[in-house]
């Protein structure tokens, strides 16, 4: 707000009244207090014991994934090494055969006694020599 200076006195006055009353007032600049150190330390130790716990998960984790992978790989190879037993196990009993193992006999120049064969089954009987005229025997062993 300007006010016109021409010589008014009236002015002149009302400015020195007011220049007057404007006391200066020293501002109290308050700070604010800072937190406590062990507030600090309490706040750290939380942090670092939650980060050191995921840590520790995520180690765990990746174990667990670790094993998984194995018990996966050994399942799998489990599995091959069945498919592989059952067919040794079948290659078994086709070279257990009693015709083929007569033959391959024959071809080796083995002449057949019927008197000195004695078959022994798979629940342990014990068949007699095949006779020309007579029938297959069978008894149990002790």
């Amino acid at each position: 707000m300007s006010y016109y200076y021409r010589g008014n006195l009236a002015m002149e006055l009302e400015q020195e009244q007011q220049t007057s009353t404007v006391k200066k007032t020293k501002r109290t600049i308050r700070l604010k207090p800072t937190i406590p150190t062990r507030e600090k330390l309490l706040y750290l130790f939380v942090i670092s014991i939650t980060v050191a716990g995921l840590g520790f998960v995520g180690v765990r984790y990746s174990q667990i994934s670790q094993y998984n992978y194995d018990i996966q790989s050994v399942k799998k190879e489990n599995r091959l090494m069945a498919e592989q037993n059952a067919a040794l196990q079948l290659q078994i009993e086709q070279m257990s055969n009693r015709d083929r193992i007569q033959a391959e006999a024959e071809r080796q120049g083995m002449m057949f006694n019927p008197d000195a064969v004695h078959v022994i089954g798979k629940a342990g009987a014990v068949v007699s020599p095949v006779h020309a005229g007579g029938s297959n025997q069978s008894t149990k062993q002790p």
